[in-house]
This record gives structure tokens, sequence and C-alpha cells, in this order.
């Protein structure tokens, strides 16, 4: 979400690049002349931006995600039928190619009033178009009957993108594994810490502070109608957790609906968290109350079937690090090595 939050520059080798432009979108494919020509299947690793930054970042990571798991399968240790890997980025809205308005996105401190709704429409359109683009992606790189399909789908975000990555996880059953790079799943609470942060008067101008914030021009109600749509926390447990204050345990019809949207919208799927523990700018703590439920049920109903891993990372501050990088690419490599899962390419 800062111009901190950059994608690592490794070593590894650069894999090819193709750039399309699918539905009014540039989408640079990474990866696609690597795939071997025994392959039928392929996965499709969407890489999604920081703030601030542009699909050029995301390079990187596509090339070190790539480039390891096609070391996997020379050395013979990717399956019995290794998958093809590709990775797509394309900027998020109103980013890079698809800018329109720079103040849109800054923060309240760099004098953007709306700061709150600009963030949060961005993501949540990336995801959006991140479903459209899976529903067009094939016809565009594979267009020989005899070429292989995509029969996965991964997503990779870093701040920003991660906050994406979460609607993503949520919102299409077509990506079935994420990674969630030092992004956030409780926008009330990141946004009323950052508010705080920040001093805005809708704030500070409350006894206590923070009391009147939500509902305020920085929080209208109809963003907060918004969240509760899209929002993780405020789709699967809303209205429990206050941001200012101590929060309650969810009532049991809290959790027997929540249970309820988790099997719906995440049954089956993966998820890799990796957090910074110096991180000030998307803290851990803002995730933390409803991480707490979310592992608690999860260890209490297995049938759920949703793989959740959380890693904090010391001395990282809002960053994705080298270590964040190498967690996430064994992690992904693990996964495609054993995941024979076939996800179909329509919702």
């Amino acid at each position: 979400m800062s111009a901190t939050a950059n994608p690592l520059h490794g070593t590894h080798a650069t894999v090819s690049l193709q750039t399309h432009t699918i539905a009014g979108i540039f989408v640079d494919v990474h990866g696609l002349d690597e795939v071997p020509s025994s392959a039928s299947s392929v996965a499709c690793l969407w890489l999604l931006n920081p703030r601030l930054k542009t699909k050029e970042s995301m390079a990187p990571v596509a090339s070190q995600i790539i480039s390891t798991w096609n070391k996997r399968i020379q050395e013979g240790q990717a399956g019995k039928s290794p998958k093809g890997l590709i990775a797509a980025a394309f900027d998020q809205r109103n980013h890079g190619s698809r800018l329109v308005d720079r103040l849109h996105n800054q923060a309240w401190r760099d004098g953007n009033p709306r700061h709150a709704q600009d963030m949060f429409g961005c993501y949540h359109g990336t995801a959006m178009d991140t479903s459209h683009l899976i529903n067009h992606l094939e016809s565009y790189i594979f267009t020989s009957q005899s070429g292989p399909k995509i029969t996965h789908h991964f997503a990779l975000g870093i701040s920003l993108g991660a906050h994406a990555t979460w609607h993503c996880l949520l919102s299409d059953p077509r990506i079935t594994a994420g990674v969630v790079g030092i992004g956030c799943l409780d926008y009330t609470r990141l946004m009323t810490d950052r508010a705080r942060l920040s001093k805005r008067k809708t704030y500070t101008d409350t006894a206590p502070p923070g009391a009147a914030f939500l509902g305020s021009p920085d929080f209208p109600q109809a963003l907060q109608n918004a969240i509760a749509q899209f929002d993780p926390a405020g789709l699967l447990l809303p209205g429990i957790f206050n941001p200012i204050g101590p929060d309650p345990q969810p009532e049991k019809e809290n959790l027997d609906r929540f249970k309820i949207l988790l099997r719906e919208r995440l049954h089956g799927k993966q998820i890799l968290n990796l957090s910074g523990k110096e991180d000030k700018l998307v803290p851990y703590a803002a995730d933390e109350p409803f991480l707490n439920v979310f592992k608690q049920v999860l260890a209490e109903d297995p049938s759920l079937d949703i793989k959740f891993e959380d890693i904090i990372f010391d001395g990282v501050g809002h960053a994705f690090s080298k270590a964040m990088a190498d967690k996430a690419t064994d992690w992904l490599c693990d996964i495609l090595a054993k995941d024979d899962h076939f996800v179909s390419s329509k919702i």
C-alpha cells in the first residue's frame, strides 16, 4: 500500500514475457515459453501489485516462482504429471497504464480526503478484474485445440494486492490458493487505526476518540455497506469487532453463520498469510481479532477443509521481504506438486 512495499528483486533467472490486451487491460504473461511441451495442464498465478506500484514491479516475483517450479520439473520433484506454471500481472485500477488521477491513490496524510473510499474501491475492483480476466486469458494464449488448458488459478498479492487476494479467494471458486503478503482482511479496523495515526478530525474530535468515525465523511455509511458485502471481516463476522474498544466473543448464531459462509466461500482452499512484525502501515493487530476466531473455528471443524498458515516475520516492516518471497515460492510449488484437483475455467 505504500512505496515501501517493494516486491523482491532477486537473482533468479528471468522468464519469458508476453503482453496481451485483454478486455481493455494490458496483461503481462510470464513464463509462457517455458511451459513444457508435454504439459496438458497449466496453473496460472495472478500477481496483484502494491499501491503506488505497477504490474512491472511483480516481475521478480514471477521469475522466482516460475524458475523454481521449472527447476523442480527438471529435477523430477514436481509430481507424476507436472503442470506448467505461468503468472499473469496487470495494473490495479488507477495504477500504471490505468492511471486516471494520482491523488486518488494517495492517503489522508497526502491530501486525499477520500482515501478510504478510493482504496477499497480500487482493490475490490481489482478482484473483479481478476475474475473477468480468468474468463478470457486462455483464449489469448492457448488457441490450439491440442494445446494445454489452464486448470488451476492461484493469487499472490502484496499490500494493496494482498487485500485484493482475500477478495479473490472469497469471491471466485476457481482461485483455490492465495498468498496474502502484508495485507489485511478487516478494512474497518485498519482504516480506523489509520485515521487515528493520521489525526483525522473525524477521529480526534469526539469523546472517546473515534466514537463517531464510522459514518463520518471519512468513512460513510455507503462504504460500510460495501464492506459488509465484500470485506472478509465485514462479510463473515459483521459487527463483531469494535475498532476502538474490546472485542466481544461472537455469539453462537454469529459463529454458525460464519461456518456456513466459510464452507460456501473457502472450502478446499489454501491460504498463506505473511505479515511483518514491525509493520505500522498494515499492522498485524488489525487482522488479529478476526484471525483468532478464524483459527479457532478451523481447528474445531476440520471438515471445513481450509488450510491456513499464518507467519509473522521478525524485524520486517511494511515490505515483502526475501524470506517472505522464499516461503511463498516453496509453498506454491509444494501445492503444484501435490494438487491434482481440476478447477473449471468457468464459474
